[in-house]
């Protein structure tokens, strides 16, 4: 069994029939002097520069935001040193959601407890919702006081602020 391989294959009757309607379709089809355009980009290479675009894009937008607690810089007129605040709020973890009590001092939270009033959780937390308090401190604050951009000694420091916020 030999095949036959000079089979001529077409896509429609007008090209087979070769008529004037089929090369004036083909003249149309692309334009003119389309496949002498001279361009430095291949299309395997257009195409690796658009998947790596569209990677690059995809990781970006996978990062969440970091924020920072920071300290207040005005101290609201309502808040007393030294008597915690206590805010409601939940935390999402896998697939449900934990109420929780957060106990602040001056603005920052302290203690992170389950909420009785929450229907998740009973008055519970477990250590995730624990643990979660340490996400919102600043791990690269300094450790130590600063003068003019150098660092100082607590002593420097206490003479500083006795000699400038004193009330004589």
């Amino acid at each position: 069994m030999s095949k036959d391989t000079n089979n001529t294959y077409w896509r429609s009757l007008n090209q087979l029939a070769q008529n004037e309607e089929y090369k004036n379709f083909l003249h149309r089809e692309f334009p003119e002097n389309g496949s002498e355009m001279n361009d430095n980009i291949s299309r395997r290479n257009f195409l690796q520069i658009m998947g790596a675009s569209v990677a690059l894009a995809g990781l970006a937008a996978c990062r969440k935001p970091v924020q920072k607690i920071l300290p207040f810089s005005r101290q609201p007129e309502d808040l007393v040193p030294g008597i915690p605040l206590y805010y409601a709020t939940a935390a999402p973890f896998q697939d449900y959601v934990t109420g929780l009590v957060v106990e602040t001092n001056e603005g920052r939270p302290t203690k992170v407890e389950g909420n009785e009033l929450h229907p998740s959780g009973n008055g519970a937390s477990g250590l995730h919702e624990q643990a979660s308090i340490l996400d919102l401190y600043d791990m690269d604050r300094s450790r130590y006081p600063r003068m003019n951009g150098e660092k100082a000694e607590w002593a420097d420091f206490v003479a500083f602020t006795n000699d400038h916020f004193s009330d004589t």
